[in-house]
């Protein structure tokens, strides 16, 4: 017999057009993982710099500081699946061309730095509209379900997805991660292709996409408990996502290995996040969103701070679990208390705000990467950590109702 919780925890996928748009995510995610994995080694190989690394990501991100806006003004004016489709045929070309490359060797480190320019811009596009579809696919009741089974795909993915890709690019190319990549964005599509998404006649705006923009910014401006949910994201989502670029440097220079233990590491973190979406998910009503996202954003800071000082291998296990369910809490009730308290009108824009935090991830990593090839890799991870923790305590202090939401 399956447990009652454990089937709770699934309850949205009950739902036929959240189903398909929940294997998308999955497959979707497959593929980041394939590229984080064989970009952030290829570029390390190419050039034994934690900076460097940093700077390809800066190249990914730089599109959604601009993109990523008007991907939620798009996101509230035209058919979210047509567009999602768009974007994800996009997305696969990508992926085709760093294989073509890789495979016939032509790569060169400024393809990499364009390509990656490229996948930022469709992913400045995807996570806008995609978010944005789940309130008209699922009730407000399963929202916070909704949104933690999203983070449960991801992590599902990364506890195969990277160890499984190392092995990949260990017995073959790195040009086959993105074979495999650009396959699952051929699926990525079929799935898409079968959702119907109810049309809302109040959801479509109309008019100058930058006065839409800022009819956007002004909402935010004007719901504090929204600018505070915005503002908390830069510490899991921005500063302490970007620990990701010290991986490379951490398995090779700290522990003496190679990208088998970097998948390794990446594949065991998400046994943290399953764990974190599965207890989320199961809840039938989650009443404590506040005091979750800010006990989730304090856990990954202290994480960080721990990673510093683990000079042993076997001590990088646990807090890589640690910051895997951190994250995942916090994504879940992040997302979940955003759109809730958006209006459906304005929900693509101001997931778009929250793409902000992403695209600010590679200016805290650059600044990691350098800390780490000047002082060590623990200085990098010490420094990501106070950024972490300090945007905790900037928000209680503008903020303090956020842990009543």
């Amino acid at each position: 017999m399956v447990p009652d919780t454990l089937l709770a925890a699934f309850r949205s996928l009950s739902n036929r057009n959240f189903r398909y748009l929940w294997f998308g995510q999955v497959l979707a995610a497959t593929a980041m993982h394939a590229d984080m994995m064989a970009r952030s080694w290829l570029v390390w190989e190419l050039t034994g710099s934690s900076t460097s690394v940093a700077t390809v990501l800066v190249a990914r991100a730089l599109p959604m500081l601009v993109l990523g806006l008007f991907g939620g003004v798009a996101a509230d004016m035209f058919n979210r699946r047509r567009l999602l489709m768009f974007i994800q045929a996009w997305t696969l070309l990508m992926h085709a061309a760093m294989a073509v490359l890789l495979l016939t060797d032509l790569i060169e480190l400024w393809h990499v730095y364009a390509l990656a320019f490229g996948l930022g811009t469709g992913m400045a596009m995807n996570q806008p509209v995609r978010t944005s579809i789940i309130p008209n696919l699922v009730g407000k009741k399963d929202m916070i379900n909704a949104m933690s089974l999203n983070s449960i795909a991801i992590n599902s993915t990364r506890f195969i997805g990277p160890a499984a890709i190392s092995a990949l690019i260990i017995a073959t190319d790195v040009g086959w991660a993105y074979v495999w990549a650009a396959m699952a964005f051929l699926l990525v599509i079929w799935t898409t292709s079968k959702i119907a998404i109810p049309e809302i006649s109040s959801r479509k705006s109309r008019g100058n996409p930058v006065h839409q923009l800022v009819e956007g910014f002004v909402y935010i401006g004007r719901h504090r408990a929204i600018l505070a949910l915005v503002l908390l994201g830069m510490g899991p989502l921005a500063i302490g996502f970007s620990h990701q670029v010290l991986l490379p440097q951490l398995v090779e220079e700290q522990y003496g290995r190679g990208i088998g233990l970097m998948g390794v590491i990446q594949s065991v973190g998400s046994i943290g996040g399953l764990t974190g979406g599965l207890f989320i998910a199961s809840r039938r009503e989650v009443s404590y969103k506040g005091k979750l996202m800010l006990f989730a954003a304090t856990s990954y800071g202290v994480a960080l701070l721990a990673f510093s000082g683990a000079v042993y291998m076997w001590m990088a296990f646990p807090l890589i679990i640690w910051i895997g369910a951190s994250q995942t809490l916090f994504r879940a009730g992040n997302s979940a208390s955003l759109m809730e308290l958006a209006p459906d009108r304005l929900r693509g824009r101001i997931i778009s705000a929250t793409l902000l935090d992403t695209a600010l991830a590679p200016v805290a990593g650059l600044a990691a990467g350098f800390a780490a090839d000047r002082w060590g890799v623990s200085a990098g991870y010490m420094l990501l950590s106070a950024g972490c923790l300090g945007i905790v305590a900037l928000v209680m202090l503008i903020y303090p109702k956020i842990k009543n939401l």
